[in-house]
């Protein structure tokens, strides 16, 4: 076994195992964490030895809650912007190994999955949840937008491309139920640590087989985004943020689940940064049409245009240093940002 920082890799049989041990700070990925994390995968991609690579949490809380964008603000504040931007640069290129990678990625998601948490396993082959699984996309909240791939993967799930939007929009939070509608999870147990467990002896596939839970043993088997998805579509398929959010302000909820759906929308988006929300769907709509490098080129741009906008800063400042949800975004209306300052930074 080897120990890097925050990292815990080791080979048992065939199967390599990448372990994230930042418990305290739910697993956030330090840019050396990422270092790490990519080094075993390239060491692991040439060696015919190891068949499947497992990325897990060392504690049940948290898989993995996204990038420390803590310390990236800590950085920018203190006007060394180069910080930021190499983390960001390196931890795209090891999305992109994933996304690449030539033998199957198993990521266990017991517990939080946030933001820079799916770049280490929407990419891979396999998305193990648990009944208490809990997945968002939050960067609007923080003055950024969804990044580390995702916003390829969102627009490549087995569902329509708008119920990615929205989840991206709203920072929806995930249920386990609406994780496997939408194809972020691929494959339900009970207990995470039985999968690689069984991989000491048995092939993956055969693991997976023996192990999967049906959804409808869910506490809560349904799925408010499979429910809602023919609002969502009507709602977010087309347009610029501006219509989009006109549409949403409109809205006629047809029944008193539609109503409390509708609601509980509007309310997700009141912690939005609006400059993220145009970005957000100019970027969407150009990496509907792109492949995950481009995509990851993109949101690279796009990022780092946000991250020098003082609403980066704020959101983190009221989301994770301050914890006061109480940001105050400039301009605070969609309607006063020119959607081509972002979307003329897109390949």
């Amino acid at each position: 076994m080897s120990d890097q920082t925050f990292i815990k890799t080791r080979v048992e049989g065939r199967t390599g195992i990448i372990e994230l041990d930042r418990p305290k700070a739910l697993n956030s990925l330090t840019h050396e964490m990422v270092r790490a994390i990519d080094s075993a995968l390239e060491e692991w991609a040439g060696d015919d030895s190891i068949a499947t690579v497992i990325v897990q949490s060392t504690a049940p809380r948290a898989f993995c809650a996204g990038g420390d964008v803590r310390s990236v603000r800590e950085s920018d504040l203190a006007g060394d912007l180069a910080a930021g931007d190499a983390f960001f640069d390196d931890e795209y290129a090891m999305n992109l190994r994933m996304a690449q990678y030539p033998k199957p990625i198993v990521a266990l998601l017991e517990g939080v999955v946030m933001g820079g948490g799916f770049g280490i396993s929407a990419h891979g082959s396999h998305r193990v949840v648990t009944p208490r699984t809990v997945g968002a996309m939050p960067e609007a909240a923080i003055g950024f937008v969804p990044d580390v791939g995702m916003s390829f993967v969102l627009n490549n799930l087995p569902v329509d491309r708008a119920i990615g939007l929205f989840i991206g929009c709203t920072g929806w939070r995930l249920t386990p139920a609406d994780m496997l509608f939408t194809g972020l999870g691929n494959v339900l147990v009970d207990d995470v640590t039985s999968v690689a467990d069984g991989l000491r002896t048995e092939a993956m596939n055969d693991v997976l087989a023996r192990l999967s839970m049906e959804r409808s043993e869910l506490e809560e088997p349904e799925s408010l985004l499979e429910k809602h998805q023919q609002w969502i579509v009507e709602t977010f398929s087309e347009g610029s943020w501006v219509e989009i959010e006109e549409r949403i302000a409109s809205a006629e909820p047809r029944n008193e689940d539609e109503e409390a759906f509708l609601e509980k929308v509007r309310e997700c988006l009141k912690a939005a940064n609006p400059a993220s929300l145009v970005a957000m769907v100019e970027l969407f709509r150009r990496n509907a049409e792109t492949d995950v490098a481009t995509a990851l080129k993109n949101e690279l741009e796009i990022g780092s245009k946000l991250r020098r906008e003082p609403n980066f800063a704020e959101g983190v400042r009221a989301v994770l240093v301050d914890k006061d949800h109480a940001p105050h975004f400039e301009p605070d209306s969609a309607r006063n940002i020119n959607p081509q300052v972002y979307a003329g930074l897109l390949d």
